[in-house]
């Protein structure tokens, strides 16, 4: 899994030429997320997030989507299967470039459930990523995170991909 990722980020230095600092963008996008914690099993969700740069090679983003987390029972089709867990995240971070299209993005924030205990829990996700252009103003962005919320409560290694829309 490290060498594929590893080669993933090399491939994509070649391609990804196009933004030298970061710009004023809008994304929607996909995420699917492997859960640590041995209750889950997969975690999928959508989110938007906008971003605004602040400095030469660093921007501000929000985040707010929408994930289920399954548990394991429910994916084997058991008899006594359970709904899965709807998460709201709202997140606030910073996202670094490094080189053009590549960053590194950090995020602090909250994690409501929405059904079950509809408990706020703490979330911070960190990790890196990648912009493919496929315009002058759009892309396509891949990223890589490590997620926690409610201090271990469910921890998972998540990846994304989404439509970026910059101006």
């Amino acid at each position: 899994m490290k060498k594929f990722i590893l080669l993933a980020f090399l491939f994509a230095s070649f391609i990804a030429k196009a933004q030298v600092a970061p710009q004023k963008a809008f994304s929607v996008g996909l995420d699917l997320g492997f859960p640590s914690n041995s209750i889950y099993n997969v975690a999928f969700g959508g989110y938007g997030k906008a971003e605004v740069p602040i400095a030469n090679s660093l921007s501000l983003s929000v985040t707010a989507g929408y994930t289920s987390v399954y548990f394991k029972s429910s994916l084997i089709g058991s008899s006594s299967s359970q709904d899965p867990i709807g998460i709201v995240p709202l997140k606030a971070g910073a996202k670094y470039f490094f080189s053009p299209g590549f960053y590194a993005e950090g995020e602090l924030g909250t994690a409501i459930e929405t059904n079950y205990d509809k408990d706020k829990l703490f979330a911070y996700s960190i990790g890196p990523g990648f912009i493919i252009p496929t315009g002058k103003h759009t892309g396509v962005d891949f990223g890589f995170r490590y997620e926690n919320w409610g201090s271990g409560r469910i921890r998972l290694t998540a990846f994304r991909v989404a439509y970026r829309l910059g101006w």
